[in-house]
């Protein structure tokens, strides 16, 4: 395997796209979810024969657990599920150690823009996607804390794959297609 850790920041955001993989074919071929998988801004990929593959979730396997790498360190992923008739290749629940503004910056970092969204309780955060649609976009949930001041440690939602509200033309294919499924 080539090391994760040798990408330039590019690759760290949206490596060179090999061929599409459902879960369910890379556990037949033998290879273990849990140390092959990388969450990335860019999407869920898998790394096995030299190369990252986008992943899309197979439903009906147990979840992964994940714990993140590169701009997504200290955040532990909970693998669990598709919608793909939502546009989501993969989704789950994350847990972050630092405080509520520490995982706010880390998500900035990693490319997030905070979005104003329809999520009472809390913050959105969006990548942008592809330009003019918006496509492969992520979108991350961080439950807001009743209290900003006390105790350490975040907890959220995110998905992957559906079409970036924001973009020029994400908006309509997000509206008809996804947002309400």
């Amino acid at each position: 395997m080539a090391a994760l850790d040798d990408m330039s920041s590019s690759e760290e955001i949206m490596p060179h796209k090999a061929q599409q993989r459902l879960t369910q074919e890379i556990l037949h071929a033998g290879y273990d979810l849990a140390r092959c998988l990388r969450v990335l801004p860019g999407g869920l990929f898998a790394e096995f024969d030299g190369e990252q593959h986008p992943v899309t979730v197979s439903n009906g396997h147990p979840p992964v657990a994940h714990e993140g790498k590169g701009c997504f360190c200290g955040f532990c992923f909970c693998i669990t599920h598709s919608k793909i008739e939502a546009g989501q290749t993969a989704a789950g629940t994350f847990t972050f150690a630092g405080s509520f503004h520490e995982a706010e910056r880390a998500l900035l970092a990693a490319g997030f823009r905070r979005r104003r969204g329809a999520h009472a309780g809390k913050r959105e955060f969006r990548t942008r996607g592809s330009w003019l649609t918006g496509a492969n976009s992520a979108h991350f949930l961080l439950a807001e804390p009743t209290d900003l001041k006390v105790g350490a440690g975040t907890q959220g939602e995110f998905h992957f794959g559906e079409h970036n509200p924001y973009s020029p033309l994400g908006w309509l294919l997000h509206w008809f297609f996804e947002a309400h499924r």
